[in-house]
């Protein structure tokens, strides 16, 4: 049962890009692979990778450290790299230096939590800090002993040089066990780009891995 259920998220994971191809171009999907090392009991390596298609098209990549403050705060410092693909162009390269600061509070089987992220960005792209606040809410269930966590996420995008919110992220999924040290988030998100007022949308697929 635990081969089926992984053979099936890693088959999902590698046809998603081939069927959003025939997404329109306001749409696009994201597919990842990501992978978390306990260094002790307070602080674990993660790295991703990863595949955009459609608008915005190319390559994704993050690795870092998170630490563990205690039960209900943590940090994450970390380095992110899209490296998008435009037709009959050279790549373009989006490196980002980020930090972040997350609250967590369960109640029951709800929790709530907000992380404060500030990101550097240098490269093929305006460069200049962001602030990404988010909101998320989170609640697990269980079906047929199966625990499973739905969640909901707000984020908006504050360009300091811009001086404004040229960003807003809303996404909606829900996360499945493969196995004691897997899982498979699949969601659905919304990009708002305030500045023209368009709206990118799609799934994504990530595949967690605890070493």
């Amino acid at each position: 049962m635990k081969f089926v259920s992984f053979s099936t998220g890693c088959i999902l994971l590698i046809l998603l890009p081939a069927l959003s191809h025939a997404a329109k171009n306001d749409h696009l999907a994201v597919g990842l692979v990501s992978v978390s090392k306990p260094l002790d009991e307070k602080h674990t390596l993660f790295a991703a990778a990863g595949t955009v298609v459609e608008n915005f098209k190319g390559e994704l990549a993050t690795f870092g450290v998170n630490g563990k403050v205690d039960d209900n705060l943590s940090w994450r410092l970390g380095y992110f790299l899209y490296s998008a693909r435009i037709d009959n162009e050279e790549r373009h390269y989006d490196h980002r230096l980020r930090g972040s600061l997350a609250y967590q509070k369960s109640v029951g089987d709800w929790q709530f939590m907000h992380r404060s992220r500030v990101e550097y960005r240098v490269g093929d792209v305006m460069d200049g800090f962001r602030y990404r606040p988010s909101i998320n809410l989170s609640h697990g269930f269980t079906i047929s002993d199966i625990k499973l966590k739905s969640y909901v996420e707000f984020e908006p995008f504050y360009d300091f040089r811009k001086h404004s919110n040229t960003l807003a992220l809303y996404t909606a999924g829900i996360a499945l066990p493969v196995s004691k040290t897997m899982s498979l988030d699949v969601s659905y998100f919304r990009v708002h780009n305030r500045e023209s007022d368009t709206h990118t949308f799609g799934p994504q697929l990530v595949l967690n891995i605890r070493l």
